[in-house]
């Protein structure tokens, strides 16, 4: 079901981030930022594990075209297993997508600490080549 990539297809990424991820010393960066191609918009969470699979879904059904969850690494959650529940829900969101006859690939999970909101932008930028392979949602204008 995915559309074929349009001419200037610029790819929107939603990168959900916990604060454990980022730099001791990097302010926490939040709204929409133009990458090479594509744009970002980054969103802080408390904690990985706060995000629901519906919620990923819920990003995709309102037209974004990749959603970017990052999550400190195993065994580094302040909350013990947080980053362990963002895996598996992850996990069956893509499933899910997947019995919609959907690219799962369009939910990435990373996991990864000290990172620059340059860091981030990367993240998304690479997370937004793959998207373009893939092309445009098609879930792009469901109904909220």
């Amino acid at each position: 079901m995915s559309k074929p990539p349009s001419p200037g297809f610029s790819p929107e990424i939603v990168v959900l981030y916990c604060r454990q991820t980022l730099d001791a010393e990097a302010k926490p960066p939040e709204g929409t930022r133009q990458g090479d191609g594509f744009s970002a918009r980054l969103v802080l969470l408390p904690c990985s594990s706060k995000i629901e699979a519906y919620q990923m879904l819920a990003i995709l059904d309102k037209g974004a075209d990749g959603v970017q969850l990052v999550a400190c690494p195993e065994k580094a959650c302040r909350f013990l297993v947080g980053n362990n529940r963002a895996e598996r829900r992850v996990a069956h969101a893509r499933g899910l997508l997947s019995q919609a006859g959907m690219a799962e690939a369009r939910l990435e999970l990373n996991r990864a600490a000290e990172l620059t909101p340059e860091d981030l932008m990367n993240l998304a930028g690479r997370h937004a080549g793959r998207i373009k392979d893939l092309g445009p949602n098609p879930m792009k204008g469901g109904t909220n």
